[in-house]
């Protein structure tokens, strides 16, 4: 057995084989089937096609346990004329190259190309399910020895040699694979969840944006007359960053915690690392962060661009880099909180994507584009407050579903350590009651 393999096995059954399980492998308890590509210029093996062909791809954007079909699919005659095996529903398709260790299970009859692999589960010896989230459990660990990533490549007989400790009744495995399972059905509805509160709040900005508190009641979205388009430099001052690597030897300098474009995300903030940079001591005052600033990066990657959050005195002493701008409003015109939701809002993305400078992939602004940046503005405070508040509250409920989704993801972790290890066992009572439902 190899190095890695070596220590896959050590990994999987350091904690010892439990009483009532067994020591196997994965050549064992199921058996393999390939994939292939048929011939892309043969048109015949792809156009209208009727066999699900599942790709790495495939099984990255799948977010269910189970799949049904990928982006194509392939003619019986393809499938005849190519490596490419069709198998049973049950069946555990897992991607071997690319992001290693993706899988899934055929909720139909399918096939996959020459970068998965698909494992049948040996009825006599494994529950289908249990197999599934077994691998889950131990081939993440398996993937980690062989390399620290999870984008490479394994092979066939890599994974048939990876040992596991099995329960020896079925019954045992089917009633794991339930508990298991009930959690990842919690956990997708908690995602479905998320996914509808942040359709939601999206449509609710755009509303108070566009229609303001009182929209016109013949249901046409026309914005309050009284909104006037200002330029942000109107309102606000804009302030550049803390340039790094600037040379303070002969100057007195002190050590400060700052902002990077990476802290900046689109509507919050990551503060989970900062690091510090000496400047001269005065120059603090041009680049420490007051409670209401908004911060606003100028680009990188197109998902950087433009994109911002408030800034609520988190850390004491924080400056910001020269790659975010300060966006310090005038209180009396603009209140900071209103203006972070502009920044986050469709009107702000448009502006920033058409001013900005674009190389492949890549885009910025400056400064004097983020003057110029004009936006409608409620007459009062008053009311941008009230605008402001809304969306807090809205915010407030899907960072409690994300809470929740963080919550069940992290049981759910708990729950396969403990019971694919066998350090928790189910009382056999309940595989019999289980059994006889």
């Amino acid at each position: 057995m190899s190095t890695k393999l070596d220590a896959a096995h050590s990994i999987l059954l350091r904690t010892g084989v439990p009483q009532g399980w067994q020591e196997t492998n994965v050549g064992i308890i199921a058996r393999f089937a390939g994939g292939g590509t048929p011939d892309r210029e043969h048109f015949a093996y792809w156009r209208n096609g009727t066999i699900p062909w599942i790709t790495p791809t495939d099984l990255t954007a799948n977010d269910s346990k189970f799949i049904t079909g990928g982006a194509e699919s392939i003619s019986e005659e393809g499938l005849k004329n190519s490596n490419a095996t069709l198998v049973p529903k049950g069946s555990i398709v897992f991607s071997t190259r690319g992001t290693v260790g993706n899988m899934a299970i055929a909720a139909v009859p399918l096939t996959c190309n020459q970068s998965c692999e698909i494992l049948l589960p040996n009825d006599k010896k494994i529950d289908g399910e249990f197999l599934y989230y077994l691998l889950n459990f131990g081939l993440s660990a398996f993937v980690r020895l062989s390399g620290g990533t999870t984008f490479g490549s394994i092979t066939r007989g890599d994974v048939s040699h990876v040992c596991f400790a099995v329960p020896t009744e079925e019954d045992e495995q089917a009633a794991i694979a339930r508990i298991l399972d009930a959690v990842d059905t919690a956990l997708k509805c908690s995602r479905a969840a998320i996914t509808r509160a942040r359709e939601l709040d999206h449509s609710l900005l755009h509303d108070l944006l566009e229609t303001g508190l009182h929209p016109n009641r013949n249901g046409k979205q026309k914005r309050p007359a009284q909104w006037k388009p200002r330029r942000l430099d109107e309102v606000a001052d804009v302030g550049s960053g803390v340039t790094l690597g600037k040379d303070v030897s002969g100057f007195k300098s002190v050590e400060l915690p700052y902002l990077r474009v990476a802290n900046v995300q689109d509507g919050h903030l990551d503060l989970s690392e900062i690091k510090t940079v000496r400047v001269r001591v005065e120059e603090v005052e041009n680049y420490r962060l007051e409670n209401g600033d908004v911060l606003m990066t100028e680009g990188g990657d197109l998902d950087k661009l433009g994109r911002g959050t408030i800034w609520e005195g988190q850390i004491p002493d924080c400056l910001h880099q020269n790659h975010i701008f300060r966006i310090r409003a005038n209180r009396d015109l603009l209140d900071p909180a209103f203006f972070a939701l502009v920044v986050e809002s469709d009107i702000a993305k448009r502006y920033f994507n058409r001013v900005a400078k674009r190389t492949t992939n890549l885009a910025s602004t400056n400064k004097t584009q983020v003057r110029a940046f004009q936006f409608p503005v409620p007459p009062t405070t008053d009311e941008q407050r009230d605008i402001a508040a809304i969306m807090k509250a809205a915010k407030a409920k899907l960072a409690g579903l994300i809470q929740k989704e963080r919550a069940l993801a992290e049981l759910k972790k708990s729950l396969m350590h403990d019971l694919l290890t066998g350090k928790v066992r189910i009382n056999r009572n309940l595989f019999k009651e289980e059994k006889r439902s």
